[in-house]
């Protein structure tokens, strides 16, 4: 069968949601610029999307309105999270094709050029995640997610190569918008589905799920030629807030029933966490020996990560770091499942029993 021959995109709508990200934007719009003009693209715009910041972001961005001569257009909205951001971006953007660029985040020189070259093949090669690189030096945060990220795409990370894939191997493979390339079409329809299947807009998992839904219709692509570099959080208080919003997002994501691998896995959590508390209240002499064995899964869990080929400074950042990790996501799981689950659950019957 003959492949149609997609044409060369002639512009592209650079779209950067930010949320006190003034510190960062004139770094990552520079490496934006860079990366368009490398590809060849005369006609673009950066669309910054400032969600509610409380920093100096609207000074910063007339500064570079001032400044410089790049098609710089900004969209300011109350806080109302990641997605909404996106969607504002998306529906504001001038041109068809859009690329989203997090404030956190440089889109390599070349990569832009690579995805509009493999865009020419075909429909199938239109989607694209980017392959992240973590910038760790001397960050033990940066240094823990590289090792989580590594340990659960580690079919994909052991061998970065070029791979598309659909709903089937959904999981299998990294994924987010964090650096993300697809036609306005297709995500103005995205978009549209995840508002009628979201509970909470500003807590919900903004790239998995999204692309999750994209996916049953459209090749996902991936390579590490499509790559961008990512600075994670430097501080524990940074850290932690970052590890409890994901634990947050978390369950929108996959606490669903729609094939995803997590379900289970949170529902054996939230029952964990209330059986085992029940358990040593009831028998107290146990709660030694389980504390025990959990420092033992945790310290075999050091090496289960450097066996399975995770860099030794990486998995020990995952080691040092695990128990807050557990504890603050933990935190984040349990925060969105009594705001989604249980809370609206209570307010229903409050009002059925007022109505009687």
């Amino acid at each position: 069968m003959k492949i149609e021959q997609v044409k060369q995109p002639k512009s592209i709508s650079v779209v950067i949601p930010t949320y006190n990200g003034a510190v960062w934007l004139p770094k990552t719009i520079a490496k934006v610029v860079k990366a368009v003009e490398e590809a060849g693209i005369k006609a673009y715009e950066v669309l910054i999307v400032n969600d509610g910041s409380t920093d100096n972001t609207i000074e910063v961005i007339e500064q570079l309105k001032t400044d410089t001569d790049l098609p710089i257009n900004f969209v300011t909205q109350k806080n109302s999270g990641r997605f909404v951001a996106r969607k504002t971006g998306t529906e504001n953007a001038k041109y068809e094709l859009l690329l989203f660029v997090d404030t956190r985040v440089f889109i390599g020189k070349e990569a832009l050029k690579y995805v509009l070259k493999q865009q020419q093949k075909g429909p199938s090669r239109q989607v694209w995640c980017s392959h992240v690189r973590v910038e760790k030096v001397g960050n033990i945060y940066a240094r823990f997610w590289e090792a989580v990220a590594f340990l659960a795409w580690r079919n994909y990370f052991k061998n970065p190569r070029d791979i598309s894939y659909g709903i089937q191997g959904f999981d299998d493979y990294p994924k987010g918008t964090t650096c993300f390339i697809a036609t306005r079409t297709i995500l103005k329809e995205a978009n549209e589905w995840f508002v009628d299947n979201t509970k909470d807009l500003k807590t919900s998992n903004d790239d998995t799920l999204l692309i999750r839904h994209i996916a049953e219709s459209n090749s996902i692509n991936i390579s590490p030629d499509y790559w961008c570099l990512y600075h994670a959080r430097t501080s524990l208080r940074q850290f932690t807030k970052h590890v409890h919003h994901r634990g947050k997002v978390f369950v929108d994501g996959f606490l669903r029933r729609d094939g995803n691998k997590f379900f289970w896995f949170i529902v054996l959590f939230l029952i964990a966490t209330v059986s085992i508390p029940v358990f040593w209240t009831i028998y107290p002499s146990l709660i030694f020996p389980s504390v025990l064995a959990g420092c033992i899964f945790w310290v075999l869990g050091l090496l289960i990560s450097i066996l399975s080929g995770v860099e030794f400074k990486d998995a020990l950042s995952l080691f040092i770091l695990a128990p807050v990790f557990v504890a603050f996501y933990g935190a984040g799981i349990w925060s969105a499942f009594l705001k989604i689950f249980v809370l609206p659950l209570i307010s229903r019957k409050k009002t059925g029993n007022g109505a009687a």
